[in-house]
């Protein structure tokens, strides 16, 4: 038995009747399609594959470059794609192709009379803070990704140290650290990658070191200490990661090829041929060439007191030449083994008023401190930041 609203009852003829003319008034069916940038594929490959006809699917890529690069999409990029059903069930018209950048804007386009029209507009993210704690068990790298640290973030957060400690010689078992970094959620809760540290903790042999991130200008970061003294120094400890130390400063080391005693002024850091090497601090290259026992050789001036000498190796990088300026962090060589070495590795050197020092301890010049004016709201920021870190050092982010 079946009723109106007003409680009328309906002939089956009345029925049949209203369900053909609700059917007509169904609502169309709404089709949504992902589409990803495959290997050697085109966006118009793409478009095309999903059922956009060939015009419609240039159409859609001229308004595209209109807002952006398509130049700039990177393999594996995804955009979502709208559709009507036909009558057939077949995909209509597009109705709608957006996709996400990298920097976090929104592109949609959408049809506008014969033509096609592309919109930006800034993407909608929400941050969440995750930690990230553990104890050091065989080595940093395996203790942080247990830990819950993702693994493109287990380098910066050694960075954060990397001015004032050796992570090739200092970190012992038992070591712990603490990470608190940002995650970036859109608005269905998805994960969409991973943001910057915010705070750093690494205890090693009783002694702490902390790190946070702040603002020292509008739009520009650095990270501190707890009292706001800047982390960066003007060289870094070692120029090149997570590598053994085969031979350490030594004024009275006997010359493994010479064969007799020699100062061994500088540290030589094991590496595979082939690993980068970096510029210790900024600074402009004043020599590179072959140098005899050092074969090939770059030395950087940094300013008017320290210098940094690289050695044994395999090739340089491009672009590097005598005056070209560099930047800390960035690579100029390679690890290898030429001149007078027993195997590939690094010999590095720190030249202080023209002498050579101990890279591993001299005592650098830090960078500029906070600013006064940003000091009380920087305690603030800190005193909230340590109270996500649990008492003990156990493991909280999850992978």
């Amino acid at each position: 038995m079946y009723r109106f609203l007003t409680g009328s009852l309906l002939s089956l003829a009345t029925l049949m009747s209203a369900a053909a003319s609700f059917a007509t008034e169904l609502p169309p069916i709404y089709i949504e399609r992902i589409i990803q940038l495959d290997k050697n594929e085109t966006l118009a490959d793409e478009l095309i594959k999903a059922g956009v006809n060939t015009k419609e699917a240039y159409r859609v890529i001229s308004a595209i470059k209109k807002k952006y690069s398509l130049r700039k999409l990177p393999l594996g990029q995804k955009f979502t794609a709208h559709y009507k059903e036909d009558s057939e069930r077949n995909p209509g018209p597009l109705l709608e192709l957006s996709f996400h950048t990298k920097n976090d804007k929104t592109i949609s386009v959408k049809p506008s009379g014969s033509k096609f029209i592309a919109n930006v507009a800034k993407r909608q993210l929400r941050t969440e803070r995750v930690v990230a704690q553990g104890e050091i068990e065989g080595s940093l790298y395996v203790s942080a990704v247990q830990a819950g640290l993702p693994a493109a973030k287990i380098l910066p957060f050694a960075n954060l140290f990397g001015w004032e400690m050796d992570f090739t010689r200092d970190i012992r078992e038992g070591d712990t650290f603490r990470v608190v970094f940002e995650k970036y959620l859109d608005d269905d809760d998805n994960f969409v990658r991973n943001g910057p540290i915010l705070a750093a903790q690494m205890k090693t042999r009783g002694k702490l070191r902390h790190a946070y991130r702040a603002e020292y200008k509008k739009g520009h970061f650095s990270y501190y200490d707890e009292k706001g003294i800047n982390k960066r120094r003007m060289l870094i400890r070692t120029p090149l990661n997570f590598t053994r130390i085969s031979s350490h400063f030594n004024p009275h080391r006997k010359h493994p090829i010479l064969g007799y005693t020699r100062a061994h002024k500088g540290t030589d850091f094991a590496a595979p041929t082939g690993t980068p090497v970096w510029a210790a601090g900024d600074g402009i290259i004043e020599e590179i060439r072959w140098k005899g026992g050092y074969g090939r050789y770059i030395r950087v001036r940094h300013d008017g007191t320290y210098k940094t000498a690289y050695a044994h190796l395999h090739r340089y990088a491009k672009g590097m030449k005598k005056g070209k300026r560099v930047k800390q962090g960035q690579v100029i060589a390679y690890v290898g083994s030429t001149g007078r070495s027993t195997g590939p590795h690094l010999h590095y050197e720190v030249i202080k008023r023209g002498s050579k020092v101990n890279a591993l301890r001299v005592k650098l010049p830090n960078g500029a401190p906070l600013p006064k004016s940003k000091r009380t709201a920087y305690k603030t920021q800190v005193a909230k930041l340590q109270k996500l870190w649990a008492p003990e050092p156990i493991q909280l982010a999850q992978r």
